[in-house]
């Protein structure tokens, strides 16, 4: 069975995998974060793969900071992630869009001391690691079904 791809180019605008706008200044250094770690822990699993030459069927994991809010001098932050097909499905109109695969998700969070970017940027280590973990599985069980 061939490696299983996972789609981690953040590139396209219109069309973010990794989006956190929503940490204010801190929104590039924390999508290039979330980037960073999902390549990595797709280079540790030896059924998965993230490099470009390599692109088949496979998964994109989308996170997004969707919510911030500050209280007592802690900013809590949520994040919500699914994993959808890639590439994009044809549905029966002919039309192009995404599956999503089935997983129990709940929004994580991170809380955040004062206004310290690096703090935020290891709490948002440290989240995308646990959503990659958790996808894993997701994953291997739905490729057998494509």
């Amino acid at each position: 069975m061939p490696k299983i791809y996972v789609n981690t180019d953040n590139s396209n605008p219109r069309a973010k995998i990794y989006e956190a706008s929503k940490t204010g200044k801190s929104a590039a250094a924390a999508e290039k974060k979330m980037q960073e770690v999902v390549r990595a822990m797709v280079t540790k699993e030896a059924d998965f793969v993230s490099d470009q030459s390599a692109v088949g069927k496979g998964y994109t994991i989308k996170i997004k900071v969707t919510n911030a809010a500050a209280s007592g001098g802690t900013t809590t932050y949520t994040v919500h992630y699914e994993v959808v097909r890639f590439p994009l499905g044809t549905g029966k109109g002919g039309s192009k869009g995404e599956f999503m695969v089935s997983t129990v998700t709940k929004d994580l969070e991170i809380q955040v001391q004062g206004n310290s970017e690096g703090m935020l940027l290891e709490g948002v280590e440290m989240i995308t690691q646990n959503i990659m973990k958790k996808c894993f599985p997701a994953m291997r069980v739905d490729m057998t079904k494509r």
